[in-house]
């Protein structure tokens, strides 16, 4: 497994400023969270895939700044809605692989307490389908993270979309699953054979969130299960820009998480 960091870390600095900082540290593989619509223009994002191989990044993953409306976007029950948010999502699947990421991070649906009746269930695993083949289609896998607000929260909702949408992909963020009251052992338990991403840090009983190696995470024992269920892929660090000072500290998280993966 190789170790590396998510863009968001250094969220609201600009991207393109983030990424040799990110290569000073001396990772290799990033996540790059897009903050903005028109950070998705070719002429932006050509311009920051040159940068990020210039400095031998390997861009992993792209994170769209819609994963706040995506349940709006692409599963209401407005259908024209949905047909224009599938096509703005070919866009970022578009972006990801001219960048040369294999996987888009995706939220879906806030959790509003609703539960679905057999037809919009249907429908739904209609949308991660056609998603999904958008994806395919650009060399792209779509990757479904678990989030505390969405409907992703709850590992059996992401049992019943791993049973009716093989080809569907998952992100697991350990804060996310921290912030849901949920261990994050439930999440690799729930959809551990398809995992393809990790979002990785630390927490306390007072903090959901913190840099590895400042809070009480067993290390040993994730990076054990992770290779009970043959994941050998990235491990990002994803923290809050509150959770940290000076780069120096993430490269004192790196060499935490270093014990137990490469980078």
């Amino acid at each position: 497994m190789r170790l590396g960091i998510s863009t968001a870390c250094f969220y609201p600095q600009p991207v393109e400023e983030i990424l040799p900082v990110l290569a000073g540290l001396g990772v290799h593989a990033i996540e790059i969270f897009f903050n903005t619509e028109s950070e998705f223009s070719p002429r932006f994002y050509e311009q920051l895939g040159a940068e990020a191989r210039g400095l031998g990044l390997d861009v992993v993953s792209v994170h769209p700044y819609t994963s706040l409306m995506e349940g709006l976007l692409l599963f209401s029950d407005y259908k024209r809605r949905t047909e224009d948010g599938l096509m703005q999502y070919q866009r970022y699947f578009e972006c990801a692989a001219a960048l040369g990421a294999r996987f888009l991070t995706f939220h879906g649906e806030r959790d509003m307490g609703r539960a679905d009746d057999p037809a919009r269930w249907e429908r739904k695993c209609g949308v991660y389908r056609r998603l999904c083949g958008l994806a395919s289609s650009c060399g792209v896998t779509l990757a479904q993270e678990n989030v505390a607000w969405c409907r992703s929260r709850d590992p059996k909702f992401l049992r019943a979309l791993y049973e009716a949408v093989p080809e569907l992909r998952y992100t697991l963020d350990i804060k996310q699953a921290n912030r849901a009251g949920q261990d994050w052992r439930a999440f690799i338990d729930a959809v551990g054979g398809r995992l393809v991403n990790i979002h990785i840090n630390d927490f306390s009983a007072e903090q959901s969130c913190l840099l590895p190696g400042a809070g009480s995470m067993d290390y040993a024992d994730f990076f054990s299960r992770l290779r009970g269920v043959g994941y050998d892929g990235h491990t990002l660090i994803e923290v809050y820009r509150s959770n940290f000072g000076e780069p120096a500290e993430m490269e004192r998280a790196l060499r935490v998480l270093s014990r137990f993966a490469s980078v």
